[in-house]
């Protein structure tokens, strides 16, 4: 009896998805709000761009007007998509920052789409695996979706690099990285340096906490669950190294020190007047950072994200994933709204959001889509971030309540280290483990 009960249910809920899904139509359609963090320039293009597409194909066929706004940065978003589920003003879809996601769930602010990908037999084993080893996508659960996806690559003058016989390998390790640089930093007869080597942002759960995974002692614990983690870079040594040889880099003069303010906007500007030799950032830049490099008539060199270990060049995976809003919305709305996630997640939309952007592409398939195989022979550097994520961590791996916390404490320390060196490397541990301890165990 029991198993009869339970097999009616399910098909309760395959009709009633089924009928929702049919609700609206061409003749009269709907329009719903989707909010993202992409603002201008081709980050901004490419989302209008993918939307326009939609409501010019699908969402003309199906009855479907999907509103696109940026809202702001992943913080910003969060705290406002927070007040509008209170307000019922909610959107249909939201872009979350990756590291957020969890509180949305446990919220109950969002919806599992696993039904409806069941349903319309969407292919969740061609989504890149590390995505489905995050929280909300374990056990049967599909809370949310691959977007805005990047890892950190170093971004470099391959002029300069050329002009000095200098070649900068695919695989760059640390000592590598330092060598390198150095070679690149010009000072004046007084000491001014002119031209800085490379300088690293204070990111840390998206930079540094791939060193501390290269050194096998990583930020968080795997063990433990939401409320509980250990720090095993904290009590080990590999906090203090990645701590310890940034400052050394800095004092040495092959690091610049990050601005307190706008420093990825600095930095990138003193690259393109040839005052800086590379930065390490985010592969979601790279559309604009290799046209503003030809504007200013260098070449643009990209590696993967210097590693401690070249047998072991882990990588964070940063950025935002995209999800279906349960609370407030009706059927009518979520279905909508899940016709167009299904719409990004197919080759052709992945292909635009890449090449449009640089943020990576998160299906299995589209490795072997004829234009982005085209695309990345013609252009590699944009291939060199997604040949990482076979040895790519997801930042919100392992899921934590605390993790904002704990990365925010780790700025504020960095800033002490490296922006302003008031404090060693091993006072700042001490400081940092004394931060920590109220929350974790």
């Amino acid at each position: 009896m029991k198993k009869l009960v339970s097999l009616l249910l399910v098909l309760v809920l395959a009709l009633s998805l089924s009928s929702a899904a049919l609700a609206y139509d061409a003749a009269n359609p709907i329009t719903i709000k989707f909010w993202h963090t992409r603002g201008s320039g081709a980050n901004g293009e490419t989302a209008t761009k993918q939307t326009e597409m939609f409501n010019e194909t699908v969402g003309k066929e199906l009855g479907i007007i999907v509103e696109e706004t940026y809202i702001g940065n992943y913080d910003t978003l969060f705290a406002q998509f927070s007040l509008s589920t209170q307000a019922g003003e909610q959107p249909a879809v939201v872009v979350s920052g990756n590291t957020y996601v969890v509180n949305l769930i446990d919220d109950g602010l969002l919806e599992d789409m696993m039904p409806y990908a069941e349903r319309d037999g969407f292919d969740v084993a061609n989504i890149l695996d590390c995505f489905m080893d995050i929280a909300g996508n374990t056990d049967g659960e599909l809370y949310s979706l691959p977007y805005i996806r990047s890892t950190p690559v170093m971004y470099y003058n391959k002029s300069m690099a050329d002009a000095k016989g200098i070649t900068v390998p695919q695989v760059v390790t640390w000592d590598e990285m330092a060598e390198i640089a150095k070679a690149m930093v010009v000072k004046e007869d007084n000491g001014e340096v002119t031209t800085y080597g490379v300088e690293i942002f204070n990111d840390n759960g998206y930079y540094a906490a791939a060193w501390l995974n290269q050194l096998g002692e990583p930020m968080l614990s795997a063990e433990g669950d939401l409320e509980t983690r250990t720090s095993p870079a904290l009590e080990g040594s590999s906090w203090l190294t990645v701590m310890d040889n940034w400052a050394k880099g800095v004092d040495e003069g092959w690091i610049r020190a990050f601005d307190a303010t706008s420093a990825s906007t600095v930095a990138t500007q003193m690259m393109y007047e040839g005052k800086l030799f590379g930065i390490l950032n985010s592969c979601g830049s790279m559309k604009n950072i290799v046209k503003n490099m030809a504007d200013a008539g260098y070449e643009l060199g990209v590696a993967q994200f210097p590693t401690y270990d070249a047998a072991r060049p882990v990588s964070e995976v940063g950025g935002g994933q995209i999800c279906l809003v349960k609370k407030g919305n009706s059927e009518e709305i979520i279905n909508a709204g899940w016709e167009y996630l299904k719409f990004l997640m197919s080759d052709e939309q992945q292909f635009i959001n890449s090449t449009g952007s640089g943020y990576l592409p998160c299906t299995k398939s589209v490795a072997t889509y004829d234009q982005m195989v085209e695309f990345w022979a013609a252009n590699p550097t944009f291939k060199v971030p997604f040949d990482q994520l076979d040895n790519a961590v997801c930042q919100e791996y392992p899921a934590y309540i605390n993790l904002q916390e704990f990365i925010l404490n780790w700025k504020e320390i960095t800033d002490l280290v490296i922006g302003n060196r008031s404090l060693s490397a091993a006072e700042g541990l001490e400081q940092m483990k004394a931060n920590v301890s109220m929350f974790m165990d």
